[in-house]
């Protein structure tokens, strides 16, 4: 509320707009800078009652401070705790003035004095405040010079009639300066005020026309969005593409949409799906572009920027296919993943200037989610393939492994008398990953039920498993063991000191490890051995 009457003010009459918005901030740093003042002057002030040999000075500070503090906790008004401040801001000049002269940082107290009254009042008040530093450096000065007032710091270096003079030129310089600036300032802020005004009326009349634009762009979006949902979910590559296609003509009332990707050379781009009579003529033909030709298609992919092409006499070889007589507008856009380009997206309208450039970053948008898409479509479509390669070698190692184990070994048990007749048999497959490794049979005089077969098929499943994982526990002990006798039998090589040693060795080790009725082992470079 209180920005639209501003808002209002400020319209109405700018410079008083201007005044109050100055006003406002002014009084809005009141508080914190008495706040910082009551902070570090506490700071200041306990060293320096420590350390002076006045008892009126303290008296003065501490009284100063103390007044500031009841000005900021008491809430007096802005003039009031203004006042306030700048009678501390002369007090401590004062203070500076007294015990050091002219020649200390006093004059630095009085130029802030100015400052501040010019800032946080007015400009009169920094003009009233140059008046009274003056009358304060004359009356002081007389008295100093003329030795009816001691500097309190009897080490105080003396000051000459010119310094005094210098002092209050500087003065007046200095704030002079300040308050023109000040002033100019104030004035810079009217006159933006006014720009402002006039920016408002100006921004009324484009906001019109935004909300028009705006509500264009929010439906083109929601069109946008609304294909990227759909195509997402589709993991097949070419229901994606034929899918997308009858979406986007119907969202944005193309009358002829199509799909081009890359083929294996990288020379040609490929026509995968189009819309329409047109499109079904295209694609029995299998009809393809020349990326070095100068169709929109092959230009969008070279590029890799949308293509627009109007009815406007442009672009002269723009329309060139027969099979789409009816075409006003024209946009060919690359199916881009990253740096890569998988093909592009051309779209047809009957409409002149159905397509902008404004509009340009939205079909864009919607060609890369399409191609991101396709392209985790195509990923999907071979990490399925390398699964069904990786479980039918899988499938192929466990029919090895377990069709050596049962070669070697019987294994089968049996628990029962099948001699009974009238049996009801139930045969269960031990099936570990789709490879049938066994099967559990059963026979029994009353029918099988369905929660007896769940329990059954739950077993073999369990059994499976624990014997796929015992017969992988034996295949790595058996693999460990021959590991370890090998390492035995190295080690007592090496331990060997000559060659005669490390033979009879080697023989003997090598007989007792394999149970070897002879072992021979010859040293020889004749012919035949080679």
């Amino acid at each position: 509320m209180m920005n639209s009457n501003f808002s209002r003010d400020a319209s109405a009459n700018p410079q008083e707009a201007t005044r109050q918005l100055y006003k406002n901030w002014r009084e809005g740093l009141a508080i914190p800078l008495l706040l910082g003042i009551l902070i570090f002057g506490a700071v200041a002030l306990v060293p320096a009652v420590i350390s002076s040999q006045s008892i009126i000075l303290d008296t003065i500070f501490i009284a100063s401070y103390v007044l500031t503090a009841i000005v900021t906790v008491i809430r007096f008004s802005y003039t009031v705790r203004m006042s306030v401040f700048l009678l501390s801001v002369y007090v401590l000049g004062m203070g500076e003035l007294i015990t050091h002269g002219i020649l200390g940082d006093s004059l630095f107290f009085f130029l802030a004095l100015i400052i501040f009254s010019t800032i946080l009042l007015s400009p009169r008040a920094g003009i009233a405040m140059i008046v009274m530093d003056i009358t304060t450096f004359i009356l002081f000065g007389f008295l100093i010079l003329n030795e009816h007032i001691l500097l309190l710091n009897p080490n105080a270096p003396p000051a000459k009639i010119e310094d005094w003079i210098s002092a209050g030129a500087a003065i007046i310089m200095f704030g002079v300066v300040i308050i023109i600036g000040f002033q100019r300032l104030e004035n810079q802020f009217l006159e933006a005020q006014i720009q402002i005004d006039s920016s408002l009326n100006a921004l009324k009349d484009e906001r019109n026309n935004l909300e028009s634009k705006v509500s264009e762009r929010t439906l083109q979006l929601r069109r946008v969005n609304q294909i990227g949902r759909t195509i997402t979910s589709i993991l097949d590559p070419d229901e994606l593409i034929s899918r997308a296609a009858h979406l986007i003509e119907s969202e944005f009332e193309c009358y002829y949409t199509a799909f081009f990707l890359l083929d294996a050379t990288g020379q040609w781009a490929e026509l995968k799906d189009a819309t329409g009579d047109a499109g079904r003529v295209l694609r029995d033909n299998k009809y393809r572009l020349d990326l070095g030709g100068k169709s929109a298609v092959a230009a969008a992919i070279r590029t890799k920027q949308a293509r627009i092409a109007l009815d406007t006499g442009a672009e002269p070889v723009r329309f060139d296919n027969p099979l789409l007589p009816y075409t006003r507008s024209q946009i060919a856009i690359p199916l881009t993943v990253g740096e890569r380009v998988l093909g592009a997206l051309e779209m047809h309208s009957t409409k002149e200037n159905a397509f902008s450039q404004q509009d340009v970053d939205t079909y864009q948008n919607m060609a890369n989610e399409i191609a991101i898409a396709l392209e985790n479509s195509h990923l999907f479509r071979e990490a399925q393939q390398s699964l069904s390669e990786m479980r039918a070698t899988q499938r192929q190692y466990l029919q090895g492994a377990w069709s050596s184990l049962t070669s070697d070994q019987n294994l089968e048990y049996s628990l029962g008398d099948n001699d009974l007749a009238n049996n009801k048999e139930i045969n269960v497959a031990l099936a570990l990953r789709d490879q049938v490794i066994g099967q559990i049979s059963l026979e029994s005089s009353s029918a099988w039920t369905h929660e007896q077969k769940n329990l059954i098929e739950a077993i073999a499943t369990q059994a499976t498993l624990a014997l796929e994982n015992a017969r992988l526990v034996e295949e790595s002990q058996s693999i460990a063991t021959r590991e370890r006798l090998a390492n035995e039998l190295i080690s007592k090589i090496w331990a060997s000191t000559n060659m005669d040693n490390i033979l009879q060795t080697t023989a003997r080790e090598l007989g007792r490890t394999l149970e070897a009725a002879e072992v021979i082992i010859e040293l020889s470079m004749d012919d035949k051995n080679e």
